[in-house]
């Protein structure tokens, strides 16, 4: 227990005490008993003790309840006896003298502890101190290292002698010895500890402590104090000042480490196990009563408590051994009690810790116990509901947080959400986010209670001293309470240092938004996109545009225009650079950049080395921003503008095209005043019909827009112009023709059946339809509509009749030359037709008789000379049924007449020909399609046999 703590120590019985019964060794009533030995030292190996007597100069071997033997370690006088170690491989040291030829010498032996024969007990090393024949005369104190390493002789001039081994042991190799002079003040004690690789030595005096590293005459440090001193198991020196016996101090090779107060005077100290000093302590006297008794008390340095006291009459001995304690008793009559005590299990010692509520007690014993986080847990609940219950919640709440990560926070929080308790709630939610096991919802809760306990700067050191770091606490909770909370400038704080983009700029945006400060709301949104401009990573900034742009738009149009339409040019000189660099490799520079595309690099404030980046980033395209002019739209057509005249390369321009388009149909709706004034044009409407036409018209626009789409419009907007013009362009006539009926053009309906009328003989049927209908007003048109329409041979005079009956306004004499003249020619056509009719059957009956008479008929050849040389014929010759006949050698390997070549070979010719375009249907479509009587055309390829049932290939 430190000095600080006197006050809390407390007293435990935590050892068994067993009396061992005293017997005589194999029942021999001649073996000698603790009570037949004056004991002046022992120590323990193993089972057994070594209890030496100096008087009798013999050492004992206490072992099975019994003293099972004796050897003398030295001839003459002995002097001290140490156990190097208490387990098994232990050794047995003495130092005493020894007298041979009347010589008297210093020895040190070491002893075989497990040896039986105690008879001829040898020793099995022996180191001779000093010279022969001169004893070690002013002998005061003797230690010996653990590992046999080295020993070292406290003198009374104030000499110390050292005996080191070269290597290994003094067991097995050479050693060298020493002489260390300190203080004329004769040695006390001597202890050897390792510590670091070195063997150091500590040396007491009855006024000083002194340490020397390395055994070597070099000070480590020098104390004043001197008195009853041992080493703990961890090398450091522990015992009492001569001024203050009342004090335990513990010291390193170095320094001082730690004081502890016992009260009692103290006459023995020693060390053991791990973390128990054991002491011997003489009650102080009072003066009407004097008290001879000894008290026995074991002190755990570890957990600041006393594990075990009891008063004795007398202890004449007591022997730490491994896990046992043996305590030799005397009482007044002068009889010895050999007493064990061992060391009660761990359960039984929580068991009694938790019985009396040392809840202290029991987490420092479990947690140098190394036991497991949910033990220590457990124990720091039932402590702190044991406060809670005694109205300590300071004490409680500092308990409560050693639970943190393992007991469930809603346990704690739920006792102390009294207003009365915040306080104490902010501590055990700040533990929560120093030790990272809270979430949002006790962040949301800890800034609550900051901002209800008016503790505004215990938050913002709370997230100075975090840096901000969203492991320790739910960074977004954070910034929604202290938004909510009106703490805007922390909020704003939070959101920049953790780059929460989103909650910073709403933040900006909103919070002004709805209050009657303009000003201060427009200087937020420009300090919002002076962020987006400049903080924003590259590959973020169109998202953050496009989610806040409509009210920053609304509020710095002017500002938010400008950044948009560099990023536009951003995006479109990354454009331009995959067309010029290899976008596998990418760009190592900024140096490849034109001067433009390097001053819109600059205007973002980008650093050089992201040029290398650019290909990897998906970019957004121009016509996603055009729903931020939505709150502005006078800033649209300059967006639109810009777009169109700046950037020649851009993705989805056709969107573009489409909404610069629609931007002038707007305007161009407004300057009608209502629905029954369209078409009344006043300056400003031609103007603005001029510079959409203009637009339209303009050929290099052509494939930047889609028309179909753009008809859409123009008919949703109702502007005529370029409905007709769109109409013309895509050829679709008869909706043109729709179109001008709808709004009774009736002279551009004439003015469209006369230009295509003939090829689209449908045109004239509809609109004869619209003319004749009573209802249009337009029967003056059907004379003008019939003249034209009398020269187009596949339009039917009776269908035309059929339209015009249904007309009753119609007069006769308006439709009478149209038939007339309409009988007339079909006569004029059908005399002439059969007159075709009566020549070509003429011509085909003579052509039949001729080719019966070739079949039926022989012909007579009678021309006698070759009509190629003129000579007289000669067999072999060859006739032709045209009539010339010809000398073999005279037509050759030819099988055609030499003077009508042509007419066979166009025929041949005109056959083959035939049988192509048998084949082929594309050219008889193409004429069906493109003829006015369409019969006549599939008369002539019947005629001509081309149409045939041919089998395919």
């Amino acid at each position: 227990m430190r000095q600080t703590e006197i006050e809390q120590v407390k007293k435990f019985q935590f050892f068994n005490q067993e009396n061992i019964q005293d017997q005589r060794a194999n029942g021999d009533p001649t073996a000698p008993t603790l009570n037949d030995i004056g004991i002046s030292d022992g120590c323990g190996i193993g089972t057994k003790l070594f209890l030496s007597s100096q008087s009798k100069n013999l050492i004992y071997v206490y072992e099975a309840n019994s003293i099972q033997g004796f050897f003398q370690p030295h001839n003459d006088s002995f002097r001290v006896m140490k156990c190097t170690k208490e387990s098994r491989d232990g050794k047995l040291v003495t130092f005493g003298i020894d007298s041979e030829n009347n010589q008297k010498s210093s020895f040190v032996k070491f002893w075989d502890p497990n040896t039986t024969d105690y008879q001829n007990m040898k020793p099995i090393k022996v180191i001779l101190v000093n010279k022969v024949g001169q004893p070690l005369q002013n002998f005061n104190c003797f230690c010996i290292a653990k590992d046999l390493s080295a020993m070292a002789f406290g003198l009374q001039d104030g000499q110390i002698l050292i005996f080191k081994a070269k290597s290994q042991n003094l067991m097995t190799m050479d050693f060298k010895d020493q002489v260390i002079q300190t203080d004329q003040e004769p040695i006390k004690s001597v202890h050897l500890s390792r510590h670091d690789q070195n063997l150091n030595l500590f040396c007491t005096t009855d006024s000083n402590i002194i340490c020397f590293q390395n055994m070597q005459n070099r000070k480590k440090f020098s104390i004043p104090a001197g008195a009853l001193f041992d080493l703990t198991a961890k090398g450091t020196l522990i015992g009492c000042p001569k001024d203050d016996t009342s004090t335990i101090v513990e010291y390193s090779d170095t320094k001082k480490e730690a004081s502890w107060n016992v009260d009692g005077d103290k006459i023995e100290i020693r060390f053991f196990k791990q973390n128990y000093l054991i002491m011997l302590i003489s009650p102080r006297q009072d003066k009407e009563q004097v008290d001879q008794s000894v008290q026995l008390t074991i002190f755990d340095l570890l957990n600041n408590y006393i594990a075990y006291y009891k008063k004795f009459e007398k202890i004449q001995r007591f022997i730490p051994v491994g896990d046992y304690l043996y305590v030799i008793t005397q009482n007044n009559r002068g009889e010895k009690n050999l007493i064990r005590l061992t060391e009660k299990e761990n359960t039984h010692k929580i068991e009694i810790f938790f019985k009396n509520n040392y809840f202290d007690v029991m987490y420092r014993f479990a947690s140098n116990q190394s036991s497991d986080k949910t033990l220590l847990a457990e124990i720091s609940r039932l402590h702190g509901d044991h406060l809670y219950d005694q109205h300590d919640f300071q004490g409680a709440i500092k308990q409560y947080i050693n639970t943190a990560g393992i007991l469930e926070p809603s346990y704690v929080i739920g006792k102390f959400l009294d207003v009365s308790h915040v306080d104490f709630l902010i501590q055990y939610l700040a533990a929560l986010h120093h030790e990272k096991q809270a979430d949002k919802n006790h962040t949301a809760l800890l800034l609550n209670c900051y901002v209800k306990q008016k503790q505004i700067t215990k938050l913002e050191e709370f997230l100075k001293e975090s840096s901000f770091d969203s492991d320790l606490f739910d960074i977004d909770t954070a910034i929604k309470e202290c938004r909510q909370l009106g703490h805007i400038d922390l909020a704003l704080r939070l959101a920049k240092s953790r780059q929460k983009n989103e909650a910073y700029l709403s933040i900006l945006i909103e919070t002004n938004k709805d209050q009657n400060n303009k000003e201060q709301n427009r200087q937020d949104c420009k300090s919002a996109l002076m962020y987006i401009k400049d903080e924003i990573q590259l590959d973020e900034k169109a998202q953050y545009l496009k989610e806040f742009g409509q009210q920053l738009m609304k509020a710095e149009p002017e500002l938010c225009l400008e950044i948009i339409q560099n990023l536009v040019l951003l995006i479109s000189m990354v454009q331009n650079l995959k067309k010029r660099v290899d976008t596998q490799k990418g760009i190592e520079s900024i140096s490849i950049l034109t001067p433009e595309e390097l001053k819109v690099w600059r205007y973002f404030n980008l650093q050089d080395e992201e040029i290398k980046k650019v290909f990897s980033i998906t970019f957004g395209k121009p016509d996603e921003f055009l729903h931020l002019f939505v709150v502005n739209d006078e800033y649209l057509e300059s967006y639109l503008k810009f777009l169109i005249e700046n950037c020649k390369t851009l993705p989805n321009e056709k969107a573009i095209f489409h909404r610069y388009f629609e931007y002038h149909l707007e305007k161009y709706q407004l300057y009608y005043k209502d629905e029954s004034k369209i078409g009344i044009r006043d300056t400003q409407l031609q103007s603005k019909e001029q510079g959409i036409m203009k637009l339209l018209e303009n050929q290099e626009n052509e494939k930047k827009y889609d028309k179909n789409h753009l008809l859409v419009l123009f008919k949703m907007y109702n502007f005529v112009p370029g409905i007709i013009f769109l109409l013309k362009k895509l050829q679709m006539r008869e909706e043109l023709l729709n179109f001008y009926i709808s709004l009774r053009e009736n002279d551009q309906i004439i003015n469209l059946c006369s230009e295509y009328g003939r090829e689209e003989t449908n045109l004239w049927i509809q609109a004869l339809k619209y003319f004749a209908k009573p209802e249009n007003g337009a029967e003056n048109y059907i004379e003008k509509v019939l003249v034209l329409v009398s020269s187009l041979e596949n339009l039917s005079p009776l269908l035309i009749l059929n339209i015009l009956s249904k007309n009753r306004n119609v007069n006769f004499k308006l439709v009478k030359n149209y038939f007339t003249n309409k009988i007339s020619k079909d006569k004029k056509q059908i005399d002439d037709c059969q007159k075709v009719v009566k020549e070509k059957m003429k011509k085909a009956a003579e052509l039949r008789a001729e080719y019966k008479k070739l079949k039926t008929q022989a012909k007579v050849f009678q021309s006698t000379k070759c009509n190629c040389c003129d000579a007289i014929l000669s067999l072999p010759s060859y006739h032709f049924l045209c009539g010339h006949s010809y000398h073999e050698h005279c037509i050759h390997t030819e099988r055609a007449c030499l003077l009508c070549p042509q007419d066979s070979q166009m025929f041949f010719k005109r056959k083959q020909e035939f049988i192509e375009a048998s084949k082929e249907t594309k050219p008889f479509k193409e004429k069906l399609y493109a003829a006015a009587d369409k019969f006549d055309v599939i008369c002539e390829y019947l005629g001509q046999g081309i149409i045939s049932n041919q089998k395919a290939d």
